[in-house]
């Protein structure tokens, strides 16, 4: 077996968020491997793409760049993924825990008959096996997932969990064409349109993120954290509670059934802490809570702690801007 295999994943002509943490992922991994971190991508029109893919530190990519890729045909792919895997014969393949990961990599798993780490926060190398870590019950729980490392294993990485690689322009690589070969059994289905939603920002890049709860008091009030926001020259989060009440669009949500972040600062207002929250956000470099209740379960996890009230904090803090 050769190298760690990582499946780029791209969306309106740029390679996500997501891959450029499964790249970190990978090049840890391959460090304790002794393995060199290869990609492959696949689309239409996609030269550009690869070429910046080598300036992310992969040695080598392979280009699948065909019409029939021009959107998302899961068959299709898969049945390309498996064609390429056993032609250069990787040791670990790696993906996003996204909506396309999740389709793809365990079918490729099961095809293959290898083990499959889903879902896992990093995967990293002891003694023999690869281990991964594996959120359970929205993180109350962390399940470890074993396998030998002398055999393919497929991974796919949870967001939020890695820090995005960074581009250096100085590096280079190999840029290989792959031809697909599609047998009529994986014509079942057809791509007929994308159509990306719009959304009115992006929390997740955000190095500094000003989040609101329920403690905010009401809508018209939620503008004290838009505005500590906008002057600290973050974006603007929110719980669950403050976009149900539609203080704020839910493009804004963190947790489980938001965004997971990881900024270097979360400064939480009037947000109590649940679990479902907390899931989001608790990656984060540095968290400061301000609060009324002393024992708020966010106060759990964050670094520094006011225990006032926001509407009082937050404008002493915007005076020292």
């Amino acid at each position: 077996m050769t190298n760690i295999l990582v499946v780029i994943e791209i969306a309106k002509g740029k390679i996500m968020g997501i891959t450029k943490e499964c790249l970190t992922a990978a090049q840890k991994l391959s460090e304790n491997l002794g393995k060199e971190v290869e990609g492959v991508i696949l689309g239409q029109d996609i030269s550009e793409l690869a070429l910046e893919a080598t300036k992310y530190g992969i040695k080598k990519v392979h280009k699948i760049d065909d019409a029939q890729f021009a959107g998302i045909n899961i068959l299709h792919h898969t049945r390309t993924l498996e064609a390429l895997i056993n032609e250069v014969n990787p040791s670990v393949v790696i993906a996003g825990a996204s909506l396309y990961g999740q389709e793809v990599i365990p079918r490729l798993a099961a095809r293959f008959g290898s083990a499959m780490f889903a879902s896992v926060k990093d995967i990293t190398v002891e003694g023999d096996n690869l281990v991964g870590i594996h959120p359970l019950f929205e993180e109350k729980l962390l399940g470890t997932l074993s396998a030998t490392k002398h055999q393919l294993n497929f991974v796919t990485i949870l967001s939020g969990n890695n820090p995005e690689v960074e581009k250096d322009e100085s590096l280079s690589g190999e840029i290989a064409d792959f031809a697909p070969s599609i047998s009529d059994s994986d014509k079942r289905e057809a791509f007929v349109e994308e159509k990306i939603a719009k959304v009115s920002v992006d929390i997740t890049k955000a190095k500094l993120v000003v989040a609101g709860g329920r403690g905010v008091g009401g809508k018209e009030k939620y503008s004290i954290i838009i505005d500590a926001a906008k002057e600290l020259g973050g974006e603007v989060g929110a719980s669950r509670a403050a976009v149900d009440a539609d203080w704020v669009p839910y493009d804004h949500e963190v947790g489980q059934t938001g965004k997971t972040i990881t900024p270097d600062f979360y400064i939480a207002c009037g947000i109590s802490g649940a679990i479902q929250h907390l899931v989001g956000m608790r990656n984060s470099k540095t968290i400061i809570a301000v609060n009324t209740d002393e024992e708020a379960p966010i106060l759990d996890v964050a670094h520094y702690a006011i225990i006032a009230d926001l509407h009082e904090v937050l404008p002493e803090l915007l005076k020292k801007v």
